[in-house]
């Protein structure tokens, strides 16, 4: 996977405005509302757009630390833009509007997927298809118990392409080979089970709860170490065994030879917090 490159001006570093999103940034975290609930938060064309604007900005953005994504209204993402499927079905969307929508809809998984930060995806009421997808994209899913889970697309007609990436790196073939065929809905319990979801909570406030605590112990971890193990992550699947015993040994020194390594250490032997510890909002 190839991470987005830094740039230094500051006109990138700025988030974007949007209609399609709500941006909550504080304390080093920025939390990513999606926010239609009367159409179920769906990836339109717009908010696949603004969504990779955003990720676009974040890989710029070392001070923020982690990223929520949530959805308003009590749902996280039922999926496509039903309007541009409407016209497809009745042959009105030309077959290169379909294909550009469909790859900027994928490279937006891969974007998720690749990011610097920490991401939690805090997925409440449906998470379906290209949904379920950017759950699957992230780091941390944390599921409230009547969230339901789903991969829909066989049961349409249509192919899970777009998400089959970011599914088959998070569940491995055998699941991703389940649930991307099946398209049956999984509740939050057995999405738990198929390691879709990481931690069940009972209510809402349970959920600000644990993204409270998720908040609390990415803050004792070095922001750059992390950008570091998520990238190590992605590429190791695709390199040979001697590539990877190459590449481990080049980014364990590499970080173990950078302030923030140094200051680990320092702060490690000195036995006091390190400096990542006590900052504040970036």
């Amino acid at each position: 996977m190839v991470y987005a490159s830094r740039d230094s001006t500051r006109a990138s570093r700025t988030l974007p405005a949007t209609s399609t999103l709500d941006l909550e940034h504080g304390e080093g975290w920025l939390t990513i509302w999606l926010n239609e609930p009367s159409q179920r938060n769906p990836l339109s064309l717009q908010r696949v757009a603004d969504l990779a604007r955003v990720c676009e900005t974040l890989a710029l953005r070392p001070d923020i630390r982690g990223v929520v994504f949530r959805g308003r209204g009590g749902v996280f993402c039922a999926g496509g833009d039903m309007t541009v499927l409407r016209g497809a079905a009745h042959g009105e969307v030309e077959r290169e509007a379909l294909l550009r929508a469909s790859r900027a809809t994928g490279a937006l998984m891969r974007r998720v997927a690749t990011l610097p930060q920490l991401t939690v995806m805090a997925v409440e009421g449906e998470a379906l298809a290209g949904g379920c997808g950017l759950a699957a994209a992230g780091d941390i899913v944390v599921a409230e118990s009547r969230a339901v889970f789903a991969f829909v697309e066989t049961t349409m007609g249509l192919v899970p392409a777009q998400v089959a990436p970011v599914v088959t790196a998070r569940l491995g073939q055998r699941m991703a080979r389940r649930l991307l065929l099946l398209g049956d809905r999984l509740s939050a319990g057995e999405a738990l089970a198929a390691g879709l979801a990481d931690r069940v909570v009972p209510d809402g406030r349970a959920l600000d709860a644990e993204l409270d605590a998720l908040r609390a112990q990415a803050g004792l971890c070095a922001p750059g170490a992390v950008a570091a193990t998520k990238r190590l992550l992605m590429d190791l699947p695709g390199l040979f065994p001697d590539e990877q015993l190459d590449m481990a040994a080049q980014v364990f020194a590499d970080q173990l030879d950078s302030a923030e390594g140094r200051e680990g250490l320092e702060s490690f032997f000195g036995k006091r917090p390190p400096d990542w510890v006590a900052q504040g909002d970036g």
